[in-house]
């Protein structure tokens, strides 16, 4: 074997079980598109049904191997559930990408308490939930690699002179969970590592979704404006540093997180 095809082998997935939780969103189909395309076999679980089934066609399609669960992260029992389903009927778990997250687009200052709670039950709770199951499943057969999906504003505030009055600034809650995540996966790799547990975390930058590109390309210049690259994230940047970190070429990396944004918080 050669030195280009010994590297490029540690980034294949064949045969290995991916479960991504909220599979069917913007990033979520090219995360799903990706690990498949490296041999994976990827569980698509998100509430909503009609997407996800559309995506794991299209990845069969592409003589990809995927299948979908409908899963809500609000409910415990839910994630729980669903994890030892996909042990039942593949026998083992190495990838768990978390992706899910959820907020009232409500500013500070008019966000209650209960809104507050709607955000951190999604993005975070859920989180920790599906990490402490999948986890759990990974310590049992000797490893395993979970990347989580913060935010940059899990790194940093946004800007309010970036929006427009007609656009919220992003809410506070969705900050405080995506940088509750990042703390989350240095606790876990830490507490796992011994196990052979990988545990890290992806950034994303601006990557606006299509419908804003063409509602209001004002902002999404401001958006651009701001990143030392000089324009937004395309959908399909992201699935490289997930392949990567779920991947043997990631084989040393845990606790950390890789900065996909275009340099937005390097200012």
């Amino acid at each position: 074997m050669t030195d280009k095809q010994a590297v490029l082998k540690r980034f294949d997935l064949t045969g290995r079980v991916a479960w991504v939780i909220g599979g069917a969103g913007l990033l979520g189909s090219q995360v799903c598109a990706a690990l498949a395309q490296h041999g994976a076999h990827v569980i698509v679980s998100d509430p909503a049904a009609e997407p996800s089934q559309a995506l794991v066609e299209q990845i069969r399609a592409d003589s990809g191997r995927a299948e979908a669960t409908a899963l809500d992260v609000r409910h415990e029992a839910d994630i729980e559930a669903c994890a030892r389903d996909i042990r039942q009927s593949h026998g083992r778990l190495d990838i768990m990408v978390f992706m899910a997250f959820a907020y009232k687009k409500k500013p500070m200052m008019q966000m209650s308490g209960d809104d507050w709670d709607y955000g951190m039950e999604v993005t975070l709770r859920g989180a920790f939930v599906a990490s402490r199951e999948a986890g759990r499943i990974m310590a049992e057969q000797g490893g395993g690699s979970i990347v989580h999906f913060s935010s940059m504003y899990g790194l940093v505030a946004p800007d309010p002179r970036m929006y427009p009055p007609r656009y919220e600034m992003n809410p506070l809650d969705y900050g405080v969970a995506k940088a509750g995540v990042l703390q989350m996966v240095r606790y876990q790799a830490v507490l796992q590592g011994p196990q052979g547990v990988r545990v890290n975390a992806v950034v994303p930058g601006p990557f606006p979704y299509p419908w804003s590109q063409g509602a209001d390309k004002d902002f999404v210049e401001r958006l651009a404006g701001k990143v030392p690259m000089g324009r937004v994230g395309k959908p399909e940047e992201i699935a490289g540093a997930v392949v990567f970190l779920c991947s043997d070429a990631a084989s040393y990396i845990t606790g950390t997180q890789i900065v996909v944004d275009g340099g937005w918080t390097a200012w």
